[in-house]
C-alpha cells in the first residue's frame, strides 16, 4: 500500500521516527471510575494521589505498581514488613492501623497512558462528603503536584490544613529515594502525633 502524499512529505520532513508516533499516537480515552476510599473510623489525616494508575485499578487498590515507593514508605513508617504485592490485607491494616485514609482528588477523568500529565476533563470525588463524615480528618497530603493543583483547584475552601509532599510514583525521580522517605515519615510523624 502506498502512503498519500502528504503523509510521505511528512515523512521525508521530519523523519521516520516522527512520522511513527504521529501515526500511533494514542487518543485520549476515558477512565474511570477510580478507586473507593480506605479509611478507618480514627483517620485523622487524609493521602491524596491524583488518580489510580492502570496497575493500580488492575489490582483494585491504591498504588499498585510494584515500582510505586509507597508501600515500602508506609512500612518504614509503621515498622512493619514491606507487603506483597497481592497482599491487599496487610496493606488496608497499615492504613487503617496508622490512623490515615488514602483516596485520590479524581473519580474518572480522560487520560493518555498513566502519567499524571496526561489527564484531562477530570470529575472529582466527593473529598468534602468524606471529610465531613469523618471529622477526625484534619489534614490532607497530597502526593504529587498533579493531587496538590486538583486539590487545590476543586477543595481550597475547606477548613483543612493541606500539605504537599513530592509524589512516590516510580515515574517521579527528581528526589532520592533516602530524601524521599525521610521528608514523608518526618511529616506523617508529625501529622499523626496532632
Amino acid at each position: 500500500m502506498r502512503l498519500p502524499l502528504v503523509w510521505r512529505n511528512f515523512a521525508a520532513a521530519f523523519g521516520r521516527r516522527h512520522f511513527e508516533r504521529a501515526v500511533t499516537k494514542a487518543a485520549y480515552t476515558h477512565v474511570g471510575p477510580g478507586l473507593p476510599p480506605l479509611h478507618g473510623q480514627r483517620a485523622g489525616a487524609l493521602i491524596l494521589g491524583s488518580f489510580p494508575s492502570p496497575k493500580s485499578r488492575e489490582q483494585g487498590f491504591f498504588y499498585g505498581h510494584p515500582q510505586n515507593r509507597f508501600w515500602p514508605l508506609m512500612a518504614t513508617l509503621t515498622h512493619s514488613p514491606t507487603p506483597a504485592w497481592e497482599d491487599l490485607d496487610a496493606k488496608r491494616a497499615i492504613i487503617i492501623g496508622s490512623g490515615l485514609a488514602v483516596w485520590d482528588v479524581i473519580h474518572a477523568c480522560e487520560r493518555e497512558g498513566s502519567l499524571d500529565s496526561r489527564i484531562h476533563a477530570e470529575v472529582v470525588n466527593p473529598i468534602d462528603a468524606l471529610t465531613e463524615a469523618y471529622p477526625l480528618i484534619h489534614t490532607v497530603i497530597c502526593n504529587g503536584k498533579k493531587s496538590e493543583t486538583l486539590y487545590q483547584r476543586h477543595f481550597a475552601h475547606l477548613p483543612l490544613k493541606q500539605i504537599y509532599l513530592p509524589s512516590t510514583s516510580n515515574a517521579n525521580r527528581t528526589i532520592k529515594e533516602e530524601a524521599l522517605f525521610a521528608c514523608w515519615i518526618d511529616t506523617l510523624r508529625c501529622v499523626l502525633e496532632q
